[in-house]
């Protein structure tokens, strides 16, 4: 009759399965986020939205929701732990923010367990090697004890081990910037989008939309990637998702000049002129390069911001103008560059007597204000009148009596020089204003568009 196995058989087996059970969990437990992008969206269902009722960072669309998971995006980038980003999010929203709140010490398990979970597959081989050297010479009574020592063993190794497989499941599958447990990341996100770019220019933007996802799922606070997915979104005609993408771009990167472009362009297609026109203000403050300057000129965007912020400006004057009584610039809702907006757009459409009289009333609650004197004066410059000329003169020589490096205030008298022909004149105040720290571009542009700096010089 066939005996019951031996209790280094069974030894044997349990040992295997044992080690069967560590490498099945670490194989087949779904782990923790694969990339980057995967991570951010774990950490933000771990966070309560601080402004919204019973909602997570995750499901929230609130502004404070959104930068918390751009600044997630950053942090996870930079390679920063989970417990790094838990700290900063309850020292900046306090400990309610957090739906889980951290314990100590834990992660060291990580990596002790399976070292325990070795050790004990050790002890029970070497337990079953001693056991089959003795076990003839061993009395009848012993060979219960063996059983019960070989079940007590495999119970507890089972347990050590499979915990020990669970967690590094758990813990290998996240990536921090510097590597992996689970594997290299098959390309870059720089590659990618260098592909994306690629297929854009044969004219496949599906294939180039699905390169910047796969970009941005493994850097997803890539300001270049966010950019242009948000821009080929703005293409297929979805303006409010592609806003969001530009926005989180310009969040990351407010230096980044391709972002505060399109997200002009976008405004503008939403009807959005005053946001349009403080991103192309932005943007003119970046040093642009110059594949984003012709692009900026194909787009027509400075003209169209230009038209947008007149025609805005000029229904706010219109507004006002309807009134039984207009109140004083003071007590309405428009700021000086507005008004000078609207005096531009007034005497563009020939309304010069109107424009200026909309700068005297502005200056009644901003009597001094170099700005709309500068304005007022340039009006008047522009009359093509000998008197109103020399006036506008005096309205500029103010200006720069006040403060000799108003930058409108040397282009204007310059051209008023000019039109004088005091050349030197005109020739100095050019040169003060190129010695200006900074000159704003639409005066840079108003200097070359009409001629001024090479008539000066001749």
């Amino acid at each position: 009759m066939r005996g019951r196995p031996s209790a280094r058989t069974i030894g044997w087996i349990a040992a295997l399965l044992v080690a069967a059970g560590a490498f099945t969990f670490g194989a087949v437990d779904e782990g923790p986020p694969k990339t980057n992008a995967d991570r951010v969206r774990a950490l933000a269902e771990d966070f309560a939205c601080p402004v919204c009722a019973g909602q997570s960072v995750a499901e929230s669309d609130v502004p404070v929701a959104r930068e918390i998971r751009r600044q997630m995006a950053v942090w996870v980038d930079e390679g920063r732990s989970d417990a790094y980003i838990r700290d900063q999010l309850v020292a900046a929203y306090d400990v309610d923010i957090d739906y889980n709140p951290s314990g100590s010490g834990v992660t060291s398990l990580v990596w002790i367990l399976p070292v325990l979970a070795a050790g004990g597959i050790a002890a029970v081989v070497v337990m079953m090697l001693r056991s089959g050297r003795s076990e003839q010479a061993q009395p009848a009574a012993g060979s219960q004890r063996r059983w019960r020592n070989a079940a007590v063993w495999t119970v507890a190794i089972v347990v050590v081990a499979g915990g020990a497989g669970l967690l590094v499941a758990r813990s290998s599958g996240s990536r921090s910037a510097g590597g992996s447990v689970s594997g290299e990341i098959r390309v870059t996100s720089r590659e990618l989008i260098f592909e994306a770019q690629q297929r854009l220019g044969t004219g496949d933007m599906d294939g180039a939309i699905a390169a910047y996802d796969e970009a941005l799922e493994l850097q997803p606070s890539s300001a270049e990637a966010l950019t242009y997915r948000g821009w080929l979104t703005s293409r297929q005609g979805d303006l409010d998702t592609a806003a969001e993408y530009l926005d989180d771009a310009i969040a990351v990167d407010p230096a980044y000049p391709d972002a505060r472009l399109f997200r002009a362009i976008v405004a503008l297609e939403q009807g959005d002129g005053s946001a349009a026109a403080q991103e192309l203000a932005a943007f003119d403050s970046l040093d642009p390069p110059p594949y984003a300057e012709e692009l900026l000129a194909q787009s027509q965007v400075r003209e169209r911001v230009a038209a947008a912020r007149d025609a805005d400006a000029l229904a706010a004057v219109d507004a006002l103008a309807a009134l039984d009584e207009r109140p004083a610039f003071s007590e309405t809702d428009m700021d000086v560059p507005e008004a000078l907006a609207a005096a531009e757009a007034l005497a563009g459409r020939g309304d010069l007597l109107e424009a200026v009289q909309l700068l005297d009333w502005v200056l009644e609650s901003r009597p001094g204000d170099p700005d709309v004197l500068a304005g007022r004066g340039w009006l008047l410059v522009r009359s093509g009148d000998p008197e109103l000329l020399a006036l506008g003169v005096e309205y500029l020589d103010a200006v720069l009596a006040a403060d000799p490096s108003n930058p409108a205030g040397l282009v204007y008298r310059a051209f008023a020089r000019w039109q004088q022909a005091d050349i030197a004149g005109a020739r100095a105040d050019l040169e003060a204003f190129d010695r200006l720290d900074h000159r704003p571009p639409d005066l840079d542009r108003l200097v070359e568009d009409q001629g001024l700096r090479a008539a000066v010089s001749s």
